[in-house]
């Protein structure tokens, strides 16, 4: 491992552990003296240079993520999201993002007109959702006219983090566009983007569709023009990087470039090298500049200086030096999805394509003889060894992002890969045909449009096979960083020779065992630390614990909240533990809302194993029974000031705007406890056992307040609960219900289901626990199994 390398992995770390917010970013500068330490006192040492480098890298990269945390106070365009209808003057910043119905424009404001007409200046950049056929083009001034929102985020993707991770923290939507003035920026760029419209209108002119939309997307990038079925089919079927421009795409242009080029400049090969360089980058802008493209253009670019100067090129290094240049630039680049997969599929041909081939070589030798073999070897080569090479590093990634394992990506990538350079080169040369004369373009276009519906017609075949995709549900980030660590262990000790493997396994045989535990169980306790940390966002937790209802909750900051018990105690007892770590052994408060033992009989045990700060009861006459008994003896041995009483009008600061507030019974009353949990402007009503009478009170005294966006059903869904009056009050986006399997008494009921038919149903029984995670503006819903 080069010193580069080490340097660029821990530019990534302080990146990352910045963005976590693990600890205080003045902690980062004990890598200097660190650093200092390591220098003087083993300077002769081999992996003393490579600490060094490391730790410095690790103290820039924190500096380079610190240093772009965005101020959102004003002139900030964000400051002013949601204040109605406003006008926003700026420049279109990047390219248009025309889709069938909307454009989205990059505006980086000047100034804002605000609702009551005075105007301010502004700075940031706003997100216009713009007419389909906008005149604006990259460079214009512009004033649009609009509502300003904060970005949404949905159940299952977060717009807004996607957005603020370009520097976009406001959305006009509904924008009314005006051109003020043209070309107010880079007249090269623009001029750029001008070429790509009319290359991209003659290319539409010359093939039907949906040949031509892909061919659009291979060539020049622009992909919204795929019909949404072939899209599908791309994605089930592991294909999609054929539609994305990448390395490959980079590649055969470089090389088509670097051929043409030392032809025509034979004498003068710095000139020819240095063109070539350019016509990439010019290629870069003109497909939009994605981060895959950029990586691969970074790395195309320095092959090519390797090759002029004589130098031996490493794999591995050249894309640390890319990796780090994208980072320097942007270090939001790492949570880009293409330049994850980009950066580990190229990562996957490094290091995995020549062991592959050396292992099918010789696995066909004890076939068919050598000859044979290595001609076979070098038929599969580019269609199944380099997919598999990248599929090792590639899969773990796909199945974290998008939830789908796709069985016939091999099968599919071996039919379309040979003929994706004839697309490339005959797409290419038609559209430099079309370009000069349209009549002979259409003609020129004949043998890419055979490649480009015979790749089309493969992947529409191998993807309606059955279980062309399987859903995986939801990859956890630990088992992910476990793969790629025993991958790393793996190749690393593969690569190593024989003398540096005896070594490793001499200085390991000295290692006493007890070392080996001792440090395997630091790192599991360190993985475990960092893992549970608090993300600063609200976790409601509908625990799977069969008919009765536990709700364990994590504030922000980390406090530990449970509701109630359920009457399964060691169902109970497991679900939490499961979300506390395994050294926490206190919570902050333990509330139970009824006097029954589907509530009561978990808090018991949990009382008598737990710290707990404080218990809050409803109030309610003494019951009878060993349960209760013992109930009573555990209270009596708490301070008295821990135990309290809750009745209408109760609020709880579980946290910063996070509150707990009692909705029912009234003072002097007895009855179940009906909380409303509420966090910012995000509400979720948890009614507990409240009966029907409690339900029509409530809405007959409390109307509005009982608004949320997620119910909980109250009686897990009985006959009676969930009247039409109290569904309407609420008016929830979103139903939960805690309910266990096949309980006698056929809980949710029929008649409650249909009332809540038109909305997004979630069950424990079914779904498993069920987590709702909030940052205060906006909610998702997560399930532990997927269902029905």
């Amino acid at each position: 491992m080069t010193r580069l390398v080490v340097f660029a992995a821990a530019w990534a770390c302080g990146i990352v552990l910045i963005q976590a917010a693990l600890f205080d970013p003045v902690w980062f500068w004990l890598a200097l003296p660190v650093a200092m330490v390591v220098q003087a006192g083993w300077a002769e040492t081999p992996w003393s240079r490579r600490a060094v480098w490391g730790l410095c890298g690790l103290l820039l990269g924190a500096g380079r993520m610190w240093l772009t945390t965005p101020d959102l106070s004003p002139p900030h365009i964000a400051a002013y999201n949601d204040i109605g209808q406003v006008t926003v003057t700026g420049i279109v910043m990047g390219e248009p993002d025309r889709r069938p119905l909307y454009t989205n424009l990059r505006v980086q404001a000047e100034s804002l007109t605000l609702p009551n007409g005075r105007q301010i200046p502004a700075t940031g950049l706003v997100l216009v959702k713009a007419p389909v056929y906008t005149p604006a083009r990259y460079g214009d001034r512009v004033q649009c006219q609009g509502l300003l929102e904060t970005p949404p985020a949905f159940e299952s993707f977060s717009y807004r983090d996607y957005l603020a991770r370009k520097g976009i923290h406001a959305l006009l939507r509904r924008g009314d566009v005006r051109v003020v003035a043209e070309r107010q920026c880079c007249p090269l760029r623009a001029g750029l983007f001008r070429f790509k419209e009319h290359a991209l209108a003659r290319l539409l002119a010359i093939l039907p569709e949906p040949q031509a939309s892909l061919l659009a997307g291979i060539l020049l990038g622009v992909e919204s023009g795929i019909p949404r079925d072939l899209n599908e089919a791309f994605v089930a079927t592991g294909t999609s990087h054929i539609v994305a421009i990448s390395g490959f795409n980079i590649s055969i242009i470089a090389a088509i470039f670097m051929e043409r080029l030392r032809l025509i400049f034979r004498k003068q090969e710095k000139v020819a090298v240095w063109l070539a360089v350019v016509s990439i980058g010019a290629y870069t802008v003109l497909v939009g500049a994605a981060a895959a493209v950029v990586r691969a253009a970074i790395m195309g670019a320095t092959t090519i200086f390797a090759q002029y100067f004589g130098r031996r090129q490493h794999g591995p290094t050249t894309l640390a030096v890319a990796a780090l240049l994208m980072m320097l630039l942007d270090p939001w680049v790492l949570w880009d999805v293409g330049f994850q997969l980009s950066f580990a599929a190229t990562a996957g041909l490094i290091f995995y394509t020549d062991p592959l081939t050396r292992f099918f070589e010789k696995f066909f030798t004890g076939l068919f003889g050598e000859r044979l073999a290595k001609g076979l070897v070098k038929a599969i080569s580019e269609a199944f060894i380099v997919t598999l090479a990248a599929q090792i590093t590639t899969t773990p990634l796909i199945l974290a992002h998008f939830g789908r394992l796709s069985l016939v990506t091999m099968l599919t990538n071996f039919l379309i890969l040979p003929v994706q350079a004839m697309v490339m080169v005959w797409g290419g040369l038609a559209l430099l045909v079309a370009l000069i004369s349209l009549p002979l373009g259409r003609l020129a276009v004949w043998p890419a449009w055979a490649v480009l519906t015979y790749t089309i017609e493969v992947v529409r075949w191998t993807a309606d096979f059955p279980l062309a995709s399987v859903p995986i549900g939801d990859i956890a980030a630990p088992l992910l960083w476990g793969y790629y660590a025993l991958l790393g262990l793996f190749t690393s000790w593969k690569d190593a020779s024989l003398r540096m493997r005896a070594r490793w396994f001499l200085r390991l045989k000295r290692v006493p065992f007890q070392t080996f535990v001792a440090g395997g169980s630091a790192l599991l306790v360190l993985g475990a630390f960092l893992f549970s940390r608090p993300d600063g966002r609200l976790h409601i937790h509908i625990l799977d614990v069969g008919q009765g209802q536990a709700i364990f909750i994590e504030t922000p900051t980390g406090r530990q909240v449970l509701i109630d018990g359920s009457g399964d105690p060691p169902t109970m007892l497991s679900a939490v533990g499961r979300r506390m770590p395994f050294w926490d052994r206190q919570l902050d408060l333990v509330v139970l809302t009824a006097w029954d033992n589907e509530c009561l009989a978990g808090l018991v045990p949990l009382l008598e194993r737990y710290e707990v700060d404080a218990v809050a009861m409803p109030p309610g006459e003494e019951m009878r029974g060993t349960l209760y008994a013992q109930w009573a003896r555990l209270l009596a041995a708490r301070p008295a000031e821990s135990t309290q009483l809750w009745q209408l009008g109760t609020r709880w600061q579980l946290d910063t705007d996070v509150t707990l507030e009692v909705l029912w019974p009234p003072a002097e009353s007895v009855g179940p406890l009906v909380l409303q949990l509420r966090y910012r402007d995000v509400a979720i009503l948890l009614p507990g056992l409240a009966t029907t009478v409690v339900e029509e009170t409530l809405v007959a005294q409390r109307g509005a307040q009982l608004a949320s966006h997620v119910l909980l059903l109250p009686r897990h869904g009985a006959q009676t609960s969930t009247t039409l009056a109290f569904l309407q009050a609420v008016s929830p986006e979103v139903v939960v219900i805690s309910v266990g399997r096949d309980n006698w008494a056929g809980e949710p009921a029929p008649v409650v289901l249909a009332r809540v038919i038109d909305l997004p149903v979630y069950r424990t029984d079914r779904h498993g626990t069920l987590s709702i995670v909030s940052d205060g503006t906006s909610y998702q819903v997560h399930t532990e199994r997927a269902g029905p």
